[in-house]
């Protein structure tokens, strides 16, 4: 009986790197993302320059507003406070995307934007950079130090919480609020002794500190939420917008759980920075299109944190629940609106 050879490994390699070589090929030959036969509208976005808006991000590099029939024009903001209120809250937006926390204060005097949804969670995103030359070696030697943030955004909740988990109160520091951009620089030149903030603010301040710069962080500390909100001028004239964008959203969404890698070099593009430096921050973010009855509370609960600081005088707390558009993410995605009635 003859024996029968078995193949050669560089013959299987070879056809192996065949295969692969005509995957990649196809890959590259696909069409971009199919326009929206229907009619086409017009939107303006407001988007914080930070690592939470990601989806969005990726929803512009990916051409998925397009893709659904919404041409876009986009401003970007050092924080999600700033997209919120000297964007959409200004006129010059129709869609911006924030932290909770600004939504919760906008809440209580303005009535003029919806909720679309949540965009993601997060519950290690910021963090507190001091200089050890100001004798700062642990959280508790903050006491009595010159700490700055922006006033009434997830930083400064997150330097609330940061202190009373470690038996210090807001009257303890010497606290000082700038703007997101400002305060790299103030660290810098010693005109503080520490910020609360997030990234690429926190990687600025660190290349020029060096080795003197000390680094706080607090995983589970703060379920933060970022959320996505149109005008009610927007919504009015055209509400097919709301639907679009949300679209968008949710291609962006399942894009960034196939590809991480890719989604990391996006962001790293939109924020210019190096992929490495944010790496581990974007592993941490959960992104769900989402309107959840945990959203609600949260707000609740930072309007109280507002009433009780004295950064708010109203002793009431907004009803959230009517800055809610729930009918487009409904249509969409009813499971992931869990909003109670």
């Amino acid at each position: 009986m003859t024996e029968r050879r078995r193949p050669r490994a560089p013959i299987v390699l070879a056809l192996l790197a065949a295969v692969l070589l005509a995957s990649a090929l196809l890959y590259a030959l696909l069409p971009a993302p199919r326009q929206a036969t229907g009619p086409r509208d017009a939107a303006a976005l407001a988007i914080p320059n930070h690592p939470t808006s990601f989806l969005a991000f990726v929803a512009l590099e990916k051409g998925y507003f397009a893709a659904h029939g919404l041409d876009v024009t986009q401003t970007e903001y050092p924080s999600g406070k700033r997209a919120l209120e000297e964007g959409l809250l200004a006129g010059k937006a129709d869609i911006a995307w924030a932290n909770e926390v600004p939504v919760a204060f906008s809440g209580f005097e303005r009535t003029d934007f919806r909720i679309l949804a949540s965009t993601l969670s997060a519950n290690n995103a910021n963090r507190i950079i001091a200089r050890r030359d100001a004798g700062i070696e642990k959280p508790e030697d903050l006491r009595g130090k010159r700490i700055a943030t922006q006033k009434g955004s997830a930083v400064h909740f997150f330097l609330h919480l940061f202190l009373l988990e470690h038996g210090l109160k807001e009257k303890d520091v010497k606290l000082s609020f700038l703007k997101a951009e400002e305060l790299p620089a103030a660290l810098a030149n010693g005109k503080i002794d520490a910020f609360s903030m997030r990234e690429p603010f926190i990687s600025q301040a660190r290349y020029q500190l060096g080795p003197n710069a000390v680094l706080f962080q607090a995983p589970g500390l703060y379920e933060q939420m970022d959320v996505m909100l149109i005008s009610t001028t927007a919504l009015e004239r055209k509400p097919e917008i709301a639907t679009k964008a949300l679209q968008a959203m949710l291609d962006a969404e399942t894009f960034v759980t196939a590809h991480p890698q890719e989604t990391l070099a996006i962001t790293a593009k939109f924020l210019k920075v190096e992929p490495a430096s944010i790496e581990g921050i974007l592993s941490n973010f959960k992104a769900r299109i989402a309107l959840s009855q945990s959203l609600l509370v949260l707000l609740e609960s930072e309007a109280r944190w507002a009433i009780r600081s004295g950064m708010e005088s109203r002793t009431a707390v907004p009803d959230y629940l009517t800055l809610f558009h729930t009918e487009s993410l409904s249509k969409l995605r009813p499971e992931a609106v869990t909003i109670i009635r």
